[in-house]
């Protein structure tokens, strides 16, 4: 036989037996979330900027004090049922700190006001480190740590931190 034919010949008993094992599903990839470009930018403005005014140590249950009249303040809730501030855990186990709206994770070495204030504003932002992220951010700062907001806007402009300009 041709080596033509013998291909011919295999590729039709190889569709009269079937498949000889199941198909593997198609793996996808995750879809691609947007990149955080001003992380580090945003952690250097802090290190430098911003713990040294609000590093106030602070316990598990002033934090969630705070957490409460910071989503208060934004939400206003009033009277409504089933309103309740994201829930702060202790983080234990945890390395760094995280915050939602759901939920806040604070290890012992984060419970400052400014990391609980920075916690809270990932829940109030959906762009991770963004200009959005940073307006509610300094607003916070103003707010609850008494920072003043012209001196934090001129640091960010130095630090090169974008900013969501806010409506006068």
């Amino acid at each position: 036989m041709s080596g033509a034919l013998l291909r011919l010949w295999r590729f039709g008993r190889a569709l009269l037996r079937g498949p000889s094992r199941p198909a593997r599903p198609v793996q996808r990839r995750p879809t691609a979330r947007a990149r955080d470009f001003q992380r580090a930018r945003v952690y250097r403005w802090e290190a430098e900027h911003v713990f040294p005014l609000a590093a106030d140590r602070l316990s598990l249950a002033q934090c969630r004090a705070l957490v409460e009249q910071a989503y208060r303040g934004r939400e206003a809730p009033g009277s409504a049922h089933g309103w309740a501030p994201p829930a702060v855990t202790d983080g234990r186990g945890r390395r760094h700190a995280c915050g939602s709206r759901t939920a806040i994770k604070l290890p012992r070495w984060a419970r400052t006001r400014a990391v609980v204030l920075h916690e809270c504003a990932h829940g109030m932002a959906n762009d991770q480190h963004g200009p959005v992220f940073v307006a509610e951010y300094v607003g916070l700062l103003e707010r609850f740590a008494e920072l003043d907001r012209a001196h934090l806007l001129a640091t960010l402009s130095t630090a090169g931190v974008s900013i969501e300009p806010t409506p006068d």
